[in-house]
């Protein structure tokens, strides 16, 4: 079983403490694939101290925008080529689809040449105040960033964050998620190394959130925090953040419904669902977890999403054909045990699905609730599964009533032909992000973030910048 370090001050370097270590499992086998260094406060200490270090060299700071903006491409040129070895341990201690695990290096990528595209075109402005005073703006890093990454895309949503925070001339410390650690130590790293990034700019170490995490947003050199997962930890580290006057972006949970008309399209419907709910075993915060759809078409579209249910494939991410992957831990599983065993007990029926699959692994069953209730928890809670609930209205106020009568509002949709239906409904739901006629329809360009409990904040597009800045007023008295 290979064993995996720490990133630190652009080294490999086991924990400060001999034989702390956190063993990976593959979710599919139930199997160790890796063991990796586990990050006491000493590690933090130091990969804050190193982060901080680089900050005030300025050498970041100080590089001219276009030469930062090389550096970020060469960042994005060397994941490209770590995608095939990254993929495949990513694969492994996630679960997902070895294509999709490959993808999460290329759209890893992206942010950096994306973002890459904005480091001359972080600029302030001039103020008039009198004819004696020269008055303007400019916009600074943080100092150091600190990073904390969901297991459930923990490439795509590091590299989301962290190419902001260095485009904008920040210093970072990585904290992975402790379930999938084993290839962002590895791979990941091994691309900001071979891209001449100097040492110190970018730390990656691993732990557990109730001690590295903790010790990493409590410390006093972390100047702004990022997290993306779960509303419980986001709140403790928003705690955290206002104990120290310091900035946090998060990104948290959802509950995210379809809205599907009397005239949609409902192959359209299904097929947004395989990705949508079904995809990476439904472990998706922006997930379709809800399908709200009119009494008229909603027996159809639920004979339609059972058919799709039970005939997907279930197996190893790596092997061909497979559709539905593991969910990441045993614990995650019987959670959805618990949510399918609810939502049965409350009345909901099973239209496919709803139990734990029989073989090794974490896996569950593609599963369709219908006739469920707005008030059920398996309608107002996030599952984190492939766990899908269908809901009926009758007219389109009753519709964005149960849309919006959840404590998220990460994202939601509306399935119509009528264009003028469609932009009304989009304005009435609550989500930082609406999808018409699809599932997922952004790119790196477009801002996403939450209303309600599923955050405040804006990553992705050129909105995000600005988390990682702090504005500047300079006068001069002439």
């Amino acid at each position: 079983m290979e064993k995996y370090q720490h990133y630190i001050n652009g080294k490999w370097v086991d924990s400060v403490v001999k034989g702390e270590s956190i063993i990976v499992y593959d979710p599919a086998t139930e199997e160790a694939v890796g063991e990796i260094s586990c990050a006491v406060k000493d590690d933090v200490d130091l990969a804050v101290e190193s982060a901080k270090k680089s900050y005030e060299s300025r050498i970041l700071v100080d590089m001219p925008p276009m030469e930062r903006a090389n550096l970020m491409r060469k960042i994005a040129d060397e994941l490209r080529k770590v995608s095939k070895e990254g993929g495949k341990i990513l694969c492994l201690e996630n679960g997902k689809l070895l294509p999709a695990a490959e993808f999460e290096f290329v759209d890893a990528a992206n942010y950096f040449d994306y973002y890459s595209g904005l480091t001359d075109k972080i600029e302030g402005r001039t103020i008039p105040v009198n004819s004696q005073v020269m008055d303007y703006t400019i916009y600074e890093p943080y100092g150091v960033s600190a990073h904390i990454v969901p297991w459930n895309y923990p490439i795509s949503m590091l590299a989301r964050s962290l190419s902001c925070a260095f485009a904008a001339g920040n210093s970072t410390v990585v904290k992975t998620a402790e379930l999938t650690p084993l290839s962002t130590a590895s791979a990941f790293a091994k691309a900001i190394d071979n891209a001449g990034v100097p040492a110190g700019l970018i730390n990656i170490i691993c732990g557990y959130g109730s001690g590295a995490g903790n010790d990493l947003t409590a410390h006093k050199d972390v100047s702004q925090v990022s997290f993306t997962g779960s509303v419980k930890t986001g709140k403790a580290i928003l705690h955290a953040a206002a104990e120290r006057a310091i900035p946090a972006v998060v990104e948290l949970g959802g509950k995210s419904a379809a809205v599907v008309m009397p005239d949609a399209d409902l192959d359209k419907v299904v097929n947004a669902a395989k990705g949508a709910i079904f995809g990476q075993a439904g472990q998706i915060c922006s997930a379709m977890s809800r399908v709200i759809a009119h009494k008229s078409i909603k027996n159809e579209l639920v004979g339609k999403l059972a058919n799709l249910a039970t005939s997907l494939k279930v197996g190893h991410g790596s092997e061909d054909g497979t559709e539905l992957t593991p969910v990441i831990s045993e614990d995650q599983l019987q959670k959805i045990e618990n949510f399918s065993r609810s939502g049965q007990q409350a009345g909901a029926s099973v239209a496919a699905g709803g139990n734990r699959v029989d073989r090794k692994g974490y896996y569950f069953e593609a599963t369709v609730f219908d006739d469920v209730q707005p008030e059920m928890t398996i309608a107002q809670e996030e599952i984190f599964g492939p766990v899908l609930s269908v809901l009926e209205f009758n007219d389109q106020d009753e519709a964005v009533d149960i849309a919006n009568g959840t404590e998220f509002g990460l994202a939601a949709g509306v399935f119509t032909k009528d264009v003028n239906q469609a932009t009304k409904m989009a304005s009435q739901l609550n989500g930082g992000q609406i999808y018409v006629n699809s599932w997922f329809t952004g790119s790196v360009a477009t801002p996403f973030g939450g209303y309600k409990q599923s955050g405040y904040s804006r990553e992705k597009g050129q909105e995000a910048i600005k988390s990682y800045l702090q504005l500047k007023n300079i006068g001069i008295q002439l």
